[in-house]
Formats: C-alpha cells, structure tokens, sequence
C-alpha cells in the first residue's frame, strides 16, 4: 500500500513539474501579433486602434495548452476584422510549396457556366490529363454529390463525366503536381493572337523568354492578354512584361509605405530577386514601379481578360494596360488585393509559422487605387455553355470580335 501511494505521489509530483515548466516556458503569442501588426501594417492609427484593443483582449483566452491550428484560426479570424488582403498567418511550409507551383491536386480547373460545372483547363502531366479529361468536358458529380471548382481541383474520386451526349465515369486520385505557369502565346486567326500569362512568378520572366515573347508578338494586330486566374507574384516580372507591350519606360504606379518616418523614394531595380525588391522598400517611404526600355514594342491592338481570381501584380498589369495602351478590360471583377505583404516569423506559435502583414498600398499613375477596388472593368463577359462545350472560349471569341 506504502508503495502504491509513493509511485502515485511520485506520478503527480512529475506531472506538476511538467506542468510547471510548460507555464514557465509559455509564450502568449497575441500581444506579439497584436503589437507587430499595429507597428508595421499600413494602415494609421485612427483605423488600427480599436482593432488593437479588441485583439489584446482575444489573447486572454490562449492558455499553454491551446491546440496550434486552433491559436492560428483564431488570429486569422481576428486579423480579418481589419479587412484588407495580404494579412495572415500561415504554415510557411503549406505556402511556400503553393508559390514553388507544387500541390496536390487533380490537375482540373474549372467554373460555372450557365449552373454546369465545365472544364475549361486540364493541366498537363496531371491525374485528369493522364485519364483522358478535356476542356469542355461537364462534371455532373464528385463521389455522387453536387461538384464545385474546388473539389474538382483537389478532391479524389470517382467523377461523372458529361462529354456531349455521352456520360461516363473516372476514378480520378489527387497527385502532386507541379503547374505548368509559363507564358503561352496561340496564334489565332490572320493577325490576331492569345498570350496566357498564369502567373508572375520571377522563374518565366527571364531576359530569354522576354525575347522570344517579343520576337513572337512581330506581325500580330490584336492581342489578348488572357490575366485570368493570374494571382500575381513578381513586380519586376510584372513591369518586365509591361515593357513589352509599352514603347517607352514609364512610371505605371508608386508602392507607398504610410508609417515609414523618412520621405525618401527610390525607382524599383530590374533585377527578378525578391530580397532586392524587399530590401528597396524597407529603406523608402515609396517605391516607383516604372518600365524598362524593350529591345522590341508592340504597338497594335490590346484587349485583356481578367476575373475574380485576377490579383495583385496581374492587377497592376492589366489597370497599366488600361491606363497607357487604352486596353479595354472585359470579362468579371477582378479581386481587388494590391498591397505587398512582408513575412515575419512567429515562433511564439510554433516552429515554421509565419505571418504576412502588408506594410504598403499601390496607387496607379492615375491615382487608382486596386486594394478592395479592383481594376476598372470596361466589359462584363458571360461564358456561353455550347461553345465552352465544344472547347471554344467564349471571352477570348468576344475579345476577338
């Protein structure tokens, strides 16, 4: 009896020590957001104040035994009080294999037309492409439950096909793929042509590829510049694109960092490295995005496409476009996130946490401002379902026309 109350005085004396050292050790990483936030978000006082209060209050519910995925919801829910893109915590190592064009995924992108659930893109070297999938091709039903855009890019099953008149089902299982986001350029008709731009990842915007691009746009006398889906990425990408299709270098807009005390700017380098890009804009109040002088110009016609996925740096691009080559902007709104976010580790959470907090704002040279606007839309686009089903793409057609 001696013994058994020894070991369980023993058991308990181990489980206060414990206890005792996770309190000693805990870190409530609240205040630590709070505080960097309110420091370094480019918002003033006036807006960030009562924001403030309300989330110091929220770390009084953060005990040292708070589950990690529950401590990032709960800050992401309170840092989305503040309404502005950019801002959040993430797991940097699901983010980072997001931005190196690596996911699990089906390799099916696809949207509602007329309340049919069309592909209207089937990645190459994915599960979907593998199994014979097509643009144009109706998914009637994921695991026989009503499909949207976002199973059919990440969920496993068996998937019911519409092709025609015909149905038939396929097993499709998600795989780690890594997206092709390379500019294409299709040659359309006579004079016209397609230029696809995925994204503004710096690795597809090389002096090389600039050429090719360049040497490829001679001869045409309409161009669609096809932004949809294009989160953005790169500045410099950005304005090395821009360049081609402008004949001279101009300033297309100013980054603007609100809380930063000297009024100094400085005009973005040529140079793709994000550590540069970043490291000219923590020594400046504002940043010139300008253009740079192209071995080649192109001068005829510009139409471009954008849609609610169409963000950041594709945003800066296609109001630019508006602004100096008087290209019409057709198709949907895009989603109005323009402002450039710095990470910042958050150890206090755990080991490989980050947070993104935007510290500057994008006017355009006009003064447009794209964060919670969007770009200036000239054309409502509607997809037409006979013709995305046939694999023709309704907007580029009515860009054409």
């Amino acid at each position: 009896m001696n013994r058994l109350l020894s070991l369980l005085l023993a058991a308990l004396c181990a489980m206060a020590a414990y206890h005792f050292t996770l309190q000693k050790g805990f870190v409530n990483p609240y205040p630590v957001v709070c505080d960097l936030v309110a420091k370094k978000i480019f918002l003033d006082d006036e807006q960030i104040r009562k924001w403030k209060r309300t989330c110091h209050r929220r770390s009084r519910l953060v005990t040292p035994y708070s589950p990690k995925k529950l401590v990032i919801k709960d800050i992401n829910n309170v840092l989305g009080l503040l309404n502005v893109s950019h801002l959040e915590v993430y797991d940097s190592s699901d983010v980072k294999s997001i931005w190196r064009g690596e996911s699990l995924e089906t390799g099916i992108e696809s949207e509602f037309v007329d309340s049919e659930l069309v592909i209207f893109r089937v990645h190459p070297q994915s599960p979907a492409e593998q199994l014979g999938l097509k643009k144009g091709d109706v998914i009637k039903s994921i695991n026989g439950e009503q499909p949207n855009p976002w199973e059919a890019q990440t969920l496993s099953g068996t998937y019911l096909i519409e092709r025609g008149r015909e149905e038939k089902t396929y097993k499709v299982k998600a795989a780690a793929i890594v997206r092709s986001e390379s500019v294409r350029f299709e040659k359309i008709k006579e004079a016209s042509a397609l230029v696809q731009v995925p994204s503004f990842r710096a690795t597809f915007f090389q002096d090389q590829e600039m050429q090719e691009l360049g040497n490829k746009l001679q001869g045409v006398r309409r161009l669609v510049v096809d932004l949809r889906g294009n989160i953005g990425g790169n500045f410099v990408a950005g304005l090395r694109f821009l360049s081609l299709l402008m004949c001279s270098p101009e300033e297309v807009g100013r980054l603007i960092r609100p809380r930063f005390e000297k009024k100094i700017s400085a005009e973005l380098p040529n140079d793709l490295r994000d550590e540069e890009q970043l490291q000219i804009l923590d020594q400046h109040r504002e940043v010139i995005l300008k253009t740079f002088k192209s071995g080649s110009c192109y001068q005829g016609d510009i139409r471009v496409l954008v849609d609610g996925k169409t963000a950041s740096v594709a945003e800066m691009v296609a109001q630019a476009l508006k602004e100096f080559r008087r290209a019409p902007l057709m198709g949907s709104p895009s989603r109005g996130q323009l402002l450039v976010g710095v990470w910042y580790p958050l150890n206090e959470v755990g080991p490989g946490v980050e947070i993104s907090i935007p510290e500057a704002l994008y006017l355009s040279r006009r003064q447009h401002r794209i964060e919670g606007l969007g770009v200036e839309l000239d054309k409502v686009l509607y997809y037409n379902l006979s013709e995305m089903q046939a694999g023709i793409d309704s907007w580029v057609k009515k860009a054409l026309d």
